[in-house]
């Protein structure tokens, strides 16, 4: 084994090492978060709350985890909160104009898709700073909200969408099972594949990862697009939970979520450091804190 190779391997371990540590500290600390507040109200960690906590961060948690790996890749996007609202009024409008439920969803996640693509490709292209654009293309969308919904919640009450926010299965409300899904394919994806290996790279540096032939414009490009369906996705749930579009419930959004990831471990637009399994913890230990508040 070749001295590189094995400084290779060091190194690879050591990155396995350290994400390891972080999910054990977070575990203490949900741990210690679950003890202090059952502490002091011994209903807190029923079952009937612990569902009740886990279902109310499922949007959140539903975006958290489509954002990790392209935060891991050196990406950001903080129009997410203005997109999700921009499209849930755009929706709303359409189902009281007579157009079909399953249209309006379909055209609602094309919709956050596009807004995803626009932002990778103008970044990516034009090497626009993430942080600036996203933040220019989210005041856009929020003025677009409001001027579509004139300022007000516009009701979207469907059985289809009512029965998605409230069925259950194996007594577990089927949105929970839904965030689980997500949460394992995207975890299998990061630490088993080659598109995951190819996201490290890019995160760890992006200019060796392009000199190893790995196209890193296009994968970001692909990770702001596929964002902006998992916003889409966040969209429905919101509407199926709330039966209304709302042009300010995304305003709150960004900041809980890019939290959250953080404290999972992920560094901000650096390093490409990480994992799945931390964003998860960190949106327990938010949801956690704000259910016992």
């Amino acid at each position: 084994m070749s001295d590189s190779t094995l400084e290779d391997t060091v190194k690879i371990k050591g990155t396995r090492n350290a994400r390891l540590s972080n999910n054990i500290i977070l575990l203490m600390v949900l741990a210690g978060i679950f003890i202090f507040f059952t502490s002091i109200d011994r209903e807190f960690l029923t079952y009937g709350n612990m569902i009740t906590m886990v279902k109310n961060m499922v949007l959140s948690a539903v975006i958290a985890l489509a954002i990790t790996p392209l935060m891991i890749a050196r990406g950001v996007d903080i129009s997410l909160g203005s997109n999700l609202s921009f499209t849930s009024v755009v929706m709303a409008t359409l189902y009281n104009n007579g157009v079909n439920i399953w249209l309006i969803i379909i055209l609602g996640l094309v919709l956050t898709t596009v807004v995803g693509f626009i932002n990778g490709f103008m970044i990516e292209q034009f090497k626009i700073n993430a942080l600036l654009f996203t933040l220019g293309m989210m005041a856009i969308l929020q003025s677009l909200a409001l001027v579509v919904s004139d300022m007000e919640s516009i009701l979207i009450l469907t059985d289809e969408l009512y029965w998605f926010g409230t069925v259950k299965l194996l007594k577990i409300p089927l949105l929970i099972w839904v965030l689980a899904v997500i949460a394992v394919i995207l975890w299998l994806m990061m630490r088993f594949s080659r598109a995951g290996r190819k996201i490290y790279a890019i995160g760890g540096d992006p200019v060796v990862a392009n000199l190893f032939g790995i196209k890193v414009k296009k994968i970001r490009i692909i990770l702001y697009t596929l964002f902006g369906t998992a916003v889409g996705v966040a969209t429905v749930i919101m509407i199926s939970l709330s039966g209304v579009g709302n042009p300010y419930h995304g305003l709150r959004l960004p900041l809980p979520i890019i939290s959250a990831v953080i404290l999972g471990g992920v560094s901000f637009m650096g390093e490409g450091t990480g994992n799945i399994p931390g964003t998860v913890l960190g949106m327990l230990i938010i949801s956690a804190r704000e259910s016992g508040a």
